[in-house]
């Protein structure tokens, strides 16, 4: 199975929203099915995703093009308009499903489709994708086209009983029988002639090839070129009588070396992912850039646990950034994020010109490099240069081909460090699927322009909190009021055109929850993974932002669960006492229903409410304190902030979230 084409189809076909930010949760009950509905029909998948971009070069104009379009349908989508425009964390969403489902899956080191090809011939079974390469190679059990696999229309056979799927299979004999008997050779040439992504010709001295179909209207020029193709013997005498009319000169030299390299990309050989599907082992790297990569990233690459975005980093140096649907008068939201992913780029091209002398020292110069970033300015793709930085106080300590062999605490500093998260933070007493998304708000909230509105800091820890019930509560009564009265009321408000105002907030959000996923994956995952699927629901978000604006009471949507109004709660402590006082004040003063912003101190609301929990276990202090001390003297540049030496402080060493 292509596995991006899966995701694609998957998730645009259910009609979830895109307009939001996503529905991630929607999108795990779909997955689900789908991979449900093949076994009970005892269908074996094998999913293989793409990696990094082409290392080659052949397809970057392609590339630019397609990021050029999307940033049109983002558009499109944010003016109410038709379009499509897959939320940025789909992929990791899927991802984590296929691990949580136990589906067989890799990622591959560059583009899939050559490989799902390949794996297909050897094993001998279809491949199931969208993408139109596959009407070109030749692939013995069939193509099934996912428009035509029809998997949520489980039937079955009357004579045994056996559950099947209804689709359509595509194989290449059968076309070239319709064609005269075409050599299947011939297909790569048709291919390249039409224009595929690596292949672009100067088609200028090219035959008018609709003049040979008898097919008249948008398909003849397609049935043209078939016709064409089918009197010629093999690709050889099709290429001499295509360029015939050029002569012997430059201009059909060049043409036909660039033929010729497009031919090959549909040449068959020996696949090189078969291989960890049976026995775990990576896939060989091949010669070239891609030799660059640490051996010890090729296992987690390959198995989903490290993003694909770092092999773009280490070969190219370069990286593409997703558009959303967001205010496209603002700047782009993955600007808010930019820290963070200067970070990572300085992880992965800084430490391996560290020489660690005696006593922790670097020697040798300290060099500089930089990642040329694709984003959006405007409506307009653009490029700039961004410089990789490594935290000061680690800089002497690192060494890319060891990191996941450095310790812990040197791994989570880091990562802390590119967050921001100041030294007092009490870390340890959050829901461990929490974690990253808590660090990942405070950092927002510090960062994003414009400076986020209070309904929307707190909308978005009531959607922590909402998927956090769902999670690990789900069964309670409590928890079910809680649930049910979000749900009903996002199915109560329905779908709107979307407030740029919120969704540039929360796609700010999204970009720095994504980027921070992926230094914490190359970190080894020092602060837990949370569970994306129950972390954010954009459509719920966007409507209880609205509702909070309209001047209803957060904690009013929380009542009838009391673990929910103090998991609230301590959040909301916590949090704010990661932002400066100024911040602070603003939040408070800002106008709003009820006279609500102004309460008292968190810090004393976070008081009271631990006070009620007792005295935790004194095995359990100790061994929390160790950890936070130990977390703490790891810690050496944060902005200093006037709260860090606030007595009550220890006070919220008294209660752990589970």
């Amino acid at each position: 199975m292509n596995g991006s084409s899966l995701y694609y189809s998957l998730y645009f076909r259910s009609h979830l929203d895109q307009a939001h930010g996503g529905d991630y949760e929607g999108f795990e009950k779909i997955v689900t099915l789908f991979f449900r509905n093949l076994r009970i029909c005892d269908i074996e998948p094998y999913v293989v995703l793409d990696g990094g971009d082409d290392v080659s070069g052949k397809k970057f104009e392609t590339l630019k093009t397609r990021c050029q379009e999307r940033i049109k349908r983002a558009n499109a989508l944010s003016r109410g308009r038709s379009g499509e425009r897959l939320p940025i964390l789909t992929k990791n969403v899927f991802k984590q499903i296929l691990h949580k489902l136990g589906i067989p899956f890799i990622q591959c080191l560059a583009e899939a489709d050559w490989e799902v090809a390949a794996l297909a011939s050897e094993w001998n079974c279809p491949v199931l994708s969208s993408d139109s390469d596959f009407y070109i190679f030749n692939i013995k059990s069939g193509f099934l086209p996912i428009q035509h696999f029809q998997w949520r229309k489980v039937s079955q056979l009357r004579h045994n009983f056996k559950n099947f799927i209804p689709a359509k299979s595509y194989r290449v004999v059968n076309l070239c029988a319709a064609f005269n008997r075409m050599n299947k050779y011939n297909l790569s040439l048709f291919a390249v002639i039409l224009g595929n992504d690596y292949t672009k010709l100067d088609k200028s001295a090219f035959p008018n090839f609709a003049k040979f179909s008898t097919r008249p209207g948008g398909t003849a020029q397609v049935d043209g070129v078939l016709v064409w193709l089918s009197q010629f013997p093999g690709p050889k005498e099709a290429i001499a009588a295509l360029l015939s009319p050029l002569g012997k000169n430059k201009k059909s030299s060049s043409i036909r070396k660039a033929i010729n390299q497009g031919m090959a990309e549909y040449r068959l050989g020996p696949s090189s992912i078969g291989q960890f599907f049976m026995s775990g082992e990576p896939q060989t790297v091949p010669l070239g850039p891609l030799q660059k990569l640490p051996d010890w990233t090729l296992r987690p690459l390959a198995e989903g646990k490290l993003a694909s975005t770092i092999i773009d980093v280490v070969t190219l140096q370069r990286v593409m950034l997703n558009t959303q649907v967001e205010d496209f008068e603002l700047r782009s939201s993955s600007e808010t994020s930019r820290l963070i992913r200067q970070v990572m780029y300085g992880v992965l091209l800084c430490t391996r010109w560290q020489e660690v002398g005696k006593g922790g020292r670097s020697s040798g110069e300290k060099q500089q490099a930089d990642v040329e970033e694709y984003s959006r300015q405007g409506m307009t793709l653009t490029s700039s240069m961004v410089p990789a930085v490594l935290p000061g106080n680690v800089v002497t300590h690192l060494h890319l081909d060891s990191l996941w062999e450095e310790p812990e605490h040197l791994r989570l500093q880091i990562l802390l460090d590119a967050l921001c998260v100041s030294p007092v933070f009490n870390s340890h007493l959050l829901p461990p699927g929490l974690r990253l998304a808590v660090y990942v708000t405070g950092f927002w909230l510090n960062h994003a322009q414009p400076e986020p509105k209070a309904e929307m800091f707190w909308a978005l820890l009531i959607i922590l909190v909402y998927g956090h019930l769902c999670r690990e509560h789900q069964s309670t009564i409590e928890a079910g009021t809680v649930i049910s009265r979000l749900q009903n009321l996002q199915e109560r408000k329905g779908q709107k055109l979307v407030d740029l105002e919120i969704a540039h907030a929360f796609c700010q959000w999204q970009c720095c929850l994504k980027d921070s996923l992926m230094l914490n994956q190359l970190l080894n995952c020092p602060v837990p993974e949370p569970e994306l699927a129950r972390l954010y629901s954009g459509s719920l978000l966007h409507t209880v932002t609205q509702e909070l604006m309209r001047g209803v009471e957060p904690e009013s949507l929380l009542t009838g669960a009391s673990l929910a109004v103090e998991l609230y709660r301590n959040l909301q402590a916590m949090l704010e006492r990661e932002l400066d006082d100024q911040f602070i004040v603003r939040i408070r003063t800002r106008a709003g229903p009820r006279g609500r912003r102004a309460r008292c101190d968190p810090v004393d609301e976070l008081s009271k409410t631990f006070q009620r929990f007792g005295t935790a276990d004194e095995e359990e202090d100790d061994e929390g304190d160790k950890i936070y001390e130990e977390t703490c003297s790891a810690r050496t540049r944060h902005i200093s902030r006037a709260h860090t030496d606030d007595p009550r402080a220890k006070k919220s060493e008294r209660v752990k979230w589970f």
